[in-house]
């Protein structure tokens, strides 16, 4: 029964819904809207960060005079559905056309085009169209350097598949970054395992007052809490705190230097950077380090110079300081670590012969110049005067061929090459009224990397050229070329 009531009542209502609709008929004036037709726009894109890209919508508005050139809004907004939804949304433009270099980091974003007719209040929204934005920073050259006294952040980045390396004039504004470099350009680094946990790779760079930054590795995005600053024991460093240079080790170990101070960190033994390294296990006073370091490799041993008793010190992180070299008697071929009378002009670590450490020093007596060689176990295997080398004393830069052991130096805007075999330098190249603003070598990289000799150089704008080092010092050849570039200060290769 109760069955029967309930089905009489659902006919009942549907008779005065049926009923009420038949009546109403001719109660309302349907009248026409404006509706926009638009075209000229793709399903899909795919564009590199940092590059121009443009869509130029073509809309037909259906009820329209154009009498009123502000009758529309528009607005394009970027969804990265992988992230969250606070961050996940980004208006990049609010205008009719999307134009302009692309600064969204890479990922696949829906992106979205919406417009609204102030006149009706409608709103219209084109289908989802799918937006690929593909890194144009994967690998490459990144130069750091000054552009009118300040400084800026240059990539020559190399695509996979594209031939042809392309020249990204201040990289950090083209890929969006927050960034921003303030004062003279000082350092650039490139390394792997910069921190303790996910971080694999880092990408670090300096300016004199905004300090040392380390940016993400494959969009070059930046926060507060990537300065340095972060990365040490209990805040040993203020927020803006800047190094002179950086000398990572391979196997998650890196060495910080500023203003005669040496920090250290170790990722496997988890030592951050904290008090300066540049102290003698027997002695209460920090020495003033000279601005090289021999790092020599996790299974070597890193040797610093103190230019306050001129004197060669191996360092020990598991002690976090330094000690004597082994003794060695003094003679013409073997020289005195810890009593030298030497100022140390020049050193560094080199792939040459299984990573022997090259050290240029300048006798305080006598003002000759020699060159010191030895092994990652402070064995030394060479020292002799330098002979026959043209203006050494007023060298400028040096480097190091991993491949035949040549020293390289400039003088003005001359690049010589000594052969310590031969005792003697060869003039290799005149680079007019170029300045030479760099000069250096890869430690990182496949070989065809690490064996080109870097070359920075300065007219209107900054160069960087790449050459082939030949043996039984044959002439240079230079194997690629960029112009174009920030006068340049430090170079360094992002690899993969």
């Amino acid at each position: 029964m109760f069955k029967n009531i309930k089905i009489q009542t659902a006919v009942i209502m549907l008779l005065f819904l049926v009923y009420g609709c038949v009546s109403d008929e001719g109660n309302y004036n349907y009248e026409k809207i404006n509706e926009l037709e638009v075209t000229g726009i793709q399903e899909e894109y795919t564009v590199y960060t940092g590059d121009e890209f443009n869509i130029i919508p073509n809309i037909k508005p259906t009820l329209d005079d154009g009498t009123n050139p502000d009758r529309y809004e528009y607005k394009w907004v970027a969804l990265n559905p992988a992230k969250l939804a606070i961050e996940a949304r980004t208006t990049i433009a609010t205008t009719k056309n999307l134009e302009g270099v692309l600064k969204l980091p890479p990922a696949k974003y829906n992106l979205y085009y919406f417009i609204k007719d102030k006149v009706t209040g409608i709103n219209w929204q084109q289908p989802i169209i799918t937006l690929n934005v593909v890194s144009s920073i994967y690998e490459g050259w990144l130069v750091v350097g000054d552009v009118d006294g300040k400084a800026r952040l240059d990539m020559v980045s190399i695509i996979p598949g594209i031939p042809q390396p392309r020249i990204i004039n201040d990289v950090l504004d083209n890929s969006g970054s927050t960034l921003k470099l303030n004062g003279k350009a000082v350092d650039v680094e490139c390394f792997s395992t910069p921190l303790p946990g996910a971080v694999i790779y880092g990408v670090y760079v300096t300016a004199s007052e905004s300090g040392t930054a380390r940016l993400e590795p494959d969009s070059f995005a930046w926060n507060q809490t990537m300065n340095i600053a972060y990365e040490t024991v209990g805040g040993a460093f203020p927020t803006n705190f800047g190094i002179d240079f950086m000398k990572p080790v391979p196997g998650g170990e890196n060495f910080l230097y500023k203003n005669g101070d040496i920090y250290y960190f170790n990722r496997t033994m988890g030592i951050r950077y904290g008090l300066p390294q540049n102290k003698v296990d027997l002695e209460t006073k920090l020495f003033k380090a000279a601005p090289f370091i021999a790092e020599t490799g996790s299974t070597g041993t890193p040797v610093f110079f103190d230019e306050d008793l001129h004197r060669f010190l191996r360092y020990s992180y598991s002690k976090g300081n330094c000690s004597a070299m082994p003794p060695v008697t003094a003679s013409p071929t073997v020289l005195d670590w810890n009593n030298t009378n030497c100022n140390l002009v020049y050193m560094t670590n080199s792939n040459f012969n299984l990573n022997e450490n090259f050290a240029v020093l300048k006798n305080i007596s006598t003002g000759k110049f020699y060159l010191l060689r030895f092994n990652t176990s402070a064995v030394q295997t060479y020292y002799k005067e330098i002979l026959n080398a043209p203006d050494l004393d007023k060298a400028t830069k040096f480097a190091v061929s991993p491949d035949a052991g040549y020293l390289f130096y400039t003088v003005g805007n001359k690049v010589y090459e000594y052969d310590s075999g031969t005792q003697s330098a060869k003039l290799m190249l005149d680079k007019g009224s170029e300045e030479i603003t760099y000069l250096g070598f890869s430690k990182r990289g496949a070989k065809i990397i690490t064996s080109k000799l870097i070359l920075g150089t300065y007219s209107t704008t900054g160069k960087l050229e790449l050459y082939t080092v030949p043996p039984v010092n044959g002439d240079l050849v230079l194997e690629s070329s960029y112009s174009g570039l920030c006068k340049i200060v430090d170079v360094s290769y992002r690899v993969r």
